[in-house]
């Protein structure tokens, strides 16, 4: 074991080149220019845990040399035993107690540097405790923060008319602690670009006409307006638009809702009014309201262009298999970003990638992405990143639909200093609870 260990770190010192010269620093040495290295050490997979504390519950599989991890290595301080030590962490928190899908308490860490600032820096946290408790149902949730018994629900569950009826109230003026917020996520549906089907039919939507002519055909506002009800914007980009600083998304090349000019584009692929298009059908998963926005969108398809359209609602294991195994024609997806960077986006639509469930395939776009990725000049790589996405939309491999928005309930009067954005990065350590 100790020899395949020592062979293993060998391979990766000559294969990863990450250094560490000494106690504080990091050296990256990167194959490529990645214009958002930054942002991604700010990624979450990339927060650096206490090497000891994993090492000392690491242990190597004597026949096969892999490395084997206690997944209990993050014990809580209440849980923990002089052989399996407590979490150790260099956050504003400590883990204090964790309880399987009833609760988490942190508490404040008092070897963080910003707890030794003086009375008044806007740095020092703010509180010095919290309990994240473990809710599932959304009407459950709501009465205990109607009680005051939480003080902030910060993702209220979009399905089930609680948070849409919520949000009506917010929009009567009738509540002040509703807060939607866009979200750098998308709503859309996604079209299987191969010639042909799983069962090697021919694929209706292979002509990038014909997707285009359905996408142009979908009621968006209608969607948003009476069926989600959350103020979601509507999108004709997959990256939302004003959700990356630098990042003019393209919506001239989005859909619009324009019947006309979807049924002129179906005639053109050789199918006017309709005629012999057939084999439409949609995939969605079932249990999260997608069956409503499928089904209107089938309306919009079989009412405006004469298609007959097929409906399909499966349980989400099932549709994630037949996602992955290009057994659709037209799927409803959505898609939320990980860094600060179109990339997060876009990267999806490269013909290799392993998300590219629908396999476009345009040796344009990726040879756009290609150069952005090579590209330092940082105002010449966002263009050639918005060439990249208003060709996957010329193309349309997609059909954007709107943009997701996340729902808070919190009474702003008592819960100071949650700065809402579209990322959901947060600053816990700053929130502020008035309970006075």
């Amino acid at each position: 074991a100790d020899a395949r260990m020592a062979a293993a770190y060998a391979k990766f010192d000559e294969m990863v080149h990450i250094r560490t010269p000494n106690d504080r620093t990091l050296v990256v040495k990167l194959e490529n220019p990645t214009a958002y290295f930054l942002e991604m050490c700010a990624f979450i997979t990339y927060v650096p845990v206490h090497a000891d504390s994993v090492d000392a519950q690491t242990s190597v599989n004597v026949d096969t040399g892999m490395l084997m991890q206690d997944p209990y290595w993050i014990r809580p301080i209440d849980s923990a035993t002089d052989d399996k030590p407590a979490l150790v962490t260099n956050g504003p928190y400590k883990l204090q107690r964790r309880r399987f899908k009833r609760d988490l308490l942190m508490v404040a860490n008092e070897h963080f540097w910003a707890r030794k600032l003086p009375d008044g820096d806007p740095r020092k946290p703010r509180n010095d405790s919290i309990l994240e408790i473990i809710v599932p149902d959304a009407n459950a949730q709501r009465m205990m923060y109607e009680r005051g018994e939480i003080d902030w629900i910060p993702n209220m569950p979009t399905t089930g008319g609680i948070a849409a009826d919520l949000y009506e109230l917010k929009q009567k003026g009738l509540r002040d602690d509703v807060h939607t917020v866009p979200s750098a996520g998308t709503y859309y549906y996604m079209f299987n670009t191969q010639e042909k089907l799983v069962d090697g039919s021919p694929n209706p939507v292979t002509d990038p006409r014909v997707r285009r002519a359905l996408s142009l055909a979908i009621d968006r506002q209608k969607i948003v307006e009476t069926i989600t009800r959350l103020g979601q914007p509507v999108a004709r980009t997959f990256v939302p638009k004003g959700s990356l600083v630098g990042y003019d998304a393209p919506v001239e090349a989005g859909p619009e809702y324009d019947i006309e000019q979807a049924r002129k584009l179906l005639a053109d692929a050789g199918y006017p009014n309709g005629e012999g298009l057939t084999g439409v059908s949609i995939l969605y998963n079932t249990g999260s309201g997608h069956e409503l926005i499928a089904q209107q969108i089938a309306y919009n398809w079989e009412q405006q262009l004469n298609i007959g359209v097929s409906l399909y609602g499966q349980e989400v294991k099932v549709f994630g298999e037949r996602l992955k195994k290009q057994d659709f024609v037209v799927a409803r997806s959505g898609w939320f970003g990980d860094y600060l960077d179109p990339t997060t986006f876009l990267d999806k639509f490269y013909s290799t990638n392993g998300n590219n469930d629908g396999r476009y395939n345009s040796e344009k776009f990726d040879g756009l992405m290609n150069q952005a990725a090579a590209e330092l000049d940082p105002q010449k790589r966002m263009a050639l990143l918005r060439e990249a996405e208003t060709t996957m939309l010329q193309d349309a491999a997609i059909s954007p639909i709107y943009q997701y928005v996340t729902i808070h309930l919190f009474d702003p009067k008592r819960v100071k200093n949650m700065h809402l954005n579209p990322w959901n990065f947060r600053r816990l350590e700053l929130v502020e609870v008035n309970r006075d």
